[in-house]
């Protein structure tokens, strides 16, 4: 029964009471946080510190390595802002249900250190760079998204596919008018970082209808539909699974079926949602998978 001992990938990290916190929520809250300080020291004169904390190749040259990581979280108030912050939790709520947190804050580490490595590079060369702020981390997430639901239907019925092209190119060649255009090899890279990743970890719809162009695994099983209602792909294919189990069940084929998927299904969503979450024939459908891995135990026989 290690679903009691250890906690799952897709499981929250801690309650607030009966709400659950997801690495998603905390990351949105430190944003969020970070630009709140940020406008307090602006107002008070104290702006310097918030450039202590921007990426400056040439102060990361001389040793600053914290800049790597601070820059993304600088930010000023903006109804931008805002917008970014929405889009980040929707989108990156799906990526964490379907990689899992650990998975999910290493692929975030990873686009936020991602950027100020290829921006150091232009200035060894003699193009001395400088950055702050997250927008193409956040891009990024976004494009992981993506690459798990390209067909998602977007504004005015547009694909998730398309609505990404589109935002990609209006990025960069407003980078590109502004002069930074370091910044649109950042953009595309931790977009195409981002979507690899995702096809690695499983997710093989074909991006832009053909394959991807990368010999990767190939999975033979059913992706359950997005549905940001429902808590998208991760939790539809759980109810999907769950609800062909529950079937079985109460045709009374049990030993027919995995016992330990219907008790880890409904082991998480216990640890999610409590277990008055649980309808009769959910508890039902638990009862008769102890039952079954009782009778495995002990040799097929059940009192």
């Amino acid at each position: 029964m290690s679903a009691f001992l250890l906690p799952k990938e897709n499981a929250p990290l801690f309650y607030l009471g009966d709400f659950p916190v997801r690495l998603i929520a905390l990351l949105v809250a430190l944003h969020s946080v970070a630009m709140i300080v940020a406008s307090l020291l602006l107002a008070s004169g104290h702006g310097a510190l918030i450039d202590a904390l921007a990426y400056k190749s040439a102060a990361v040259a001389h040793g600053q390595a914290w800049r790597l990581i601070t820059y993304a979280f600088v930010a000023t108030p903006s109804i931008w802002f805002l917008f970014e912050m929405l889009m980040l939790y929707y989108f990156g709520r799906e990526v964490e249900n379907g990689l899992g947190w650990r998975r999910f804050g290493i692929l975030y580490i990873g686009l936020i250190v991602l950027g100020p490595m290829l921006l150091q590079g232009f200035a060894y060369a003699g193009i001395p760079q400088s950055s702050a702020g997250a927008q193409e981390v956040n891009f990024a997430v976004f494009a992981a998204f993506v690459a798990m639901h390209p067909g998602a239907q977007f504004f005015f019925g547009l694909a998730a596919r398309w609505v990404f092209v589109g935002l990609l190119a209006i990025s960069s060649l407003q980078l590109l008018a502004d002069h930074e255009s370091p910044r649109v090899l950042v953009l595309v890279c931790s977009s195409i970082l981002a979507i690899v990743l995702m096809r690695r970890s499983g997710f093989e719809e074909p991006l832009f209808g053909w394959a991807f162009g990368f010999s990767l695994p190939t999975l033979k099983k059913h992706q359950a539909p997005f549905s940001g209602a429902s808590g998208g792909i991760a939790s539809a294919q759980k109810i999907s699974v769950l609800g062909s189990r529950k079937k079985e069940v109460k045709a009374g084929k049990v030993n027919s079926i995995d016992p330990e998927m219907v008790m880890d299904t409904l082991l998480d969503k216990i640890s999610s949602k409590g277990i008055t979450s649980l309808s009769a024939e959910e508890r039902n459908s638990l009862e008769q998978a102890r039952q079954a891995m009782l009778a495995r135990g002990t040799g097929g026989s059940t009192r």
